[in-house]
């Protein structure tokens, strides 16, 4: 387990077998559920416990199988399961099962699923054992279907404040100039980069002339939640907008550090605009509302 672990996690931090690049946010934070702010990953050895708490459910309510009959012959002796323990001679497979009874003790109420009448599944034990967090209240705006998966990728780094910007550069020991590649007015940070950034927010003015809104880049999220005089359809492009021009900012930032290019805010717009049109059309197969057509035509 340890060993697939690895290779997802390097497979998802452009690392390989020979060669370990270190992630920008920690593997526990990328198996949350996306709505808890992760990457819904599976983690695989919370998984794999879940897989064999379908043994315990088989034994706990003795169901009529071949295999829980023979345990019940050979190991349990008709004991009951939840004062078991498993003798030293025995498997190595019986004992890591006997392990996970110990584990799902606690979880099985008068012979029931945690006090209920429903059947044991594999989710609802994955779930259990990873625990509930906090939810986020990003989660409908950077992992919005017209998103592009780039893009949601690099704003749930920045959300999280793990972008390599150069002020974290600076922590880690690496010796460059702290100040931003865009402006060269004040020094990288997360906030700098997306919100006080002169460049960041002539492109921000920019598209939300071209959307028609108004607000600050930082209010996004509670605009997303609150606003109600604009359709469902329109709020979610309006907030892939915002995405992918975050996405955008980062690369130019790059482009500006690496060739000293910097592109235009007007076109820099057109081309998130651009790009967003095109996915809207690809993905939807329904035909449009009027009045959705009509707006999405003049932005």
């Amino acid at each position: 387990m340890n060993r697939i672990t690895a290779i997802c996690r390097n497979f998802l931090w452009g690392a390989s077998s020979d060669y370990k690049n270190p992630p920008n946010i920690s593997w526990g934070i990328c198996c949350m559920p996306k709505d808890e702010g992760g990457l819904g990953i599976k983690e695989a050895k919370t998984w794999n416990k879940a897989l064999l708490g379908k043994y315990v459910w088989w034994l706990a309510n003795k169901k009529d199988h071949l295999w829980v009959r023979w345990v019940n012959h050979v190991y349990m002796k008709n004991s009951p399961w939840t004062d078991y323990k498993a003798p030293s001679d025995c498997s190595w497979s019986w004992k890591k099962i006997v392990f996970i009874m110990s584990l799902f003790k606690q979880a099985y109420v008068n012979h029931h699923w945690l006090n209920s009448s429903h059947e044991y599944t594999v989710k609802a034990g994955y779930d259990w054992l990873r625990g509930s967090h906090p939810k986020v209240t990003w989660y409908h705006v950077f992992w919005n279907r017209l998103n592009l998966p780039k893009s949601s990728f690099i704003c749930w780094e920045y959300m999280h404040k793990r972008l390599p910007t150069r002020d974290r550069l600076l922590r880690m020991g690496c010796p460059i100039d702290p100040v931003c590649s865009t402006c060269c007015q004040a020094d990288e940070t997360h906030s700098h980069l997306v919100c006080e950034c002169p460049y960041a927010i002539e492109c921000f003015r920019i598209l939300h002339c071209r959307l028609h809104v108004n607000f600050r880049v930082q209010d996004l999220i509670s605009w997303f939640s609150t606003v109600r005089r604009i359709s469902k359809f329109q709020k979610r492009f309006i907030g892939a907008c915002h995405v992918a021009l975050i996405y955008w900012i980062w690369r130019v930032r790059n482009e500006a550090k690496m060739n000293a290019v910097l592109r235009r805010p007007e076109v820099l717009v057109l081309q998130v605009i651009h790009d967003l049109k095109a996915r809207v059309l690809t993905l939807n197969s329904a035909p449009f509302v009027p009045r959705d057509y009509a707006w999405l035509q003049n932005v």
